[in-house]
């Protein structure tokens, strides 16, 4: 099967095809992969498995593989949920055994060329896999350089706020090389670390790359195709982006020398079948046991700094709505109204609401909020610190404290606050606080 579809990667290539093509099947199951050849030509440089996206719009990413094809590599690039008639869904993926991913590089390394694989977000989770797959039955395994990750999500699942996250149980069975690129702005920018500790404690030779003031998806954020050349960017993105992209052919291509010459373990490592399971994700309001919760300074809209334990002046008989939140985030932005509406409700001396921004500029949210009449303040958390600390790994994700500035409930998801049942919580806290009892006790 492998032979045939190589053979008519050939018959194109002499039919002077600019975009060539092939069907690979795989498994006994009658599964295939459509391939997309780019860069066809080339037959010095290494060979690039681009895994595309679950989301199905590849603009940005087949631009970014022309550039690559220029650079002297060649690109298959390979639409796992288009092939497999899969839905375009992060459980879909998460779920991918990495089957396709194996046989994809099974061929690949059958080319003769140096094998890399490539992919965003959630794709590195069957990439990861279907190369600890291949790595079982491999003679060599120095033919496939590794892994370039951008932004790669290799989680379980979204926690309940607060509650670290855990990783699926393919990141400490890896132990080939791997390279993350991370986008200064992305949302587990400041879990790098984490993923890098559990990869590198596998064996793995690991290696991250922060791209500068760009957050995730960026690439996703090209709608107009460029693949001749990347030089028209600054008129289509904003102008970091534009630099992130026009830098990043040359990163992935340094990234897969650097895993080429980086030690390649024979040994493969067993896998935690129940830290592969995904974790269902809770909604609503969510009552936690009561713990302190980390206080901050940081600046509204206006300069002003505020704290969590509000300072000298505070009123500390509040009850507080701690509310991470961002511009690009749809869901956070529906329940700006019902939030506002809710701290309309209470007076400040029993209700307060601190909407902390997530790694956005204050000029960006200040011109954003004009669409909003909110009546609470508005923080700019620039770093992601506080968000980091607090343990917000879904956006939006609140937090519920009581006036002893512990947190007593969390939600990792918007909602509607202004309801009956919010409410009767928030009226519960509020009298408990007054009377010295505390709630669920």
């Amino acid at each position: 099967m492998i032979k045939s579809a190589l053979v008519l990667i050939a018959l194109m290539l002499v039919a002077g095809r600019a975009e060539a093509g092939f069907t690979l099947p795989y498994g006994s199951q009658g599964n295939e992969l459509d391939v997309t050849v780019i860069g066809e030509k080339n037959t010095e440089g290494p060979l690039v498995l681009w895994l595309s996206n679950q989301y199905g719009d590849t603009i940005g990413e087949v631009a970014l593989a022309h550039a690559l094809a220029r650079r002297g590599a060649t690109v298959w690039m390979v639409d796992l949920l288009n092939s497999l008639l899969l839905p375009r869904s992060n459980n879909a993926v998460r779920d991918l055994t990495g089957d396709g991913v194996r046989a994809l590089i099974e061929a690949g390394v059958k080319t003769g060329r140096p094998v890399a694989l490539v992919g965003l977000d959630r794709m590195a989770v069957p990439i990861l896999r279907g190369m600890r797959l291949w790595q079982v039955e491999a003679k060599d395994t120095h033919a496939v350089a590794g892994a370039v990750l951008l932004f790669p999500n290799l989680y379980r699942g979204t926690p309940v706020a607060g509650q670290e996250p855990s990783f699926l149980g393919i990141v400490p069975a890896t132990n080939m090389p791997v390279m993350i690129l991370e986008p200064e702005r992305g949302v587990n920018r400041n879990r790098l670390g984490s993923l890098l500790d559990s990869l590198q404690n596998a064996g793995s030779p690991t290696y991250g790359w922060i791209i500068p003031d760009v957050r995730d998806y960026f690439p996703m954020h090209l709608k107009t195709p460029q693949n001749a050349t990347l030089k028209n960017l600054p008129d289509l993105m904003k102008p970091q982006e534009a630099l992130a992209m026009q830098a990043l052919p040359a990163q992935i291509l340094r990234g897969i020398t650097m895993l080429t010459d980086s030690p390649h373990p024979s040994t493969v490592l067993p896998v935690n079948e129940v830290l592969e399971k995904p974790i269902q994700q809770e909604f609503g309001l969510i009552q936690v046991s009561p713990k302190k919760a980390p206080n901050f300074a940081l600046p509204d809209l206006a300069g002003q700094i505020r704290r969590l334990d509000g300072g000298a002046a505070a009123d500390h008989s509040a009850v507080t709505i701690v509310n991470f939140w961002a511009t690009w985030c749809p869901h956070c932005i529906e329940e700006i109204p019902s939030l506002n509406e809710l701290s309309k409700q209470y007076p400040a001396s029993k209700l307060r609401v601190l909407s902390i921004n997530f790694k956005e500029s204050r000029n960006h949210v200040a011109d954003f909020m004009k669409k909003f009449d909110v009546s609470f303040p508005v923080l700019i958390d620039r770093q992601g610190d506080v968000a980091a600390q607090w343990g917000a790994f879904a956006f939006p994700s609140s937090f519920l404290v009581d006036n002893k500035g512990r947190i007593r409930y969390s939600v990792n998801a918007a909602i509607d606050w202004n309801t009956p049942k919010v409410k009767a919580i928030i009226d519960q806290l509020i009298q408990d606080e007054a009377t010295g009892t505390t709630a669920g006790k």
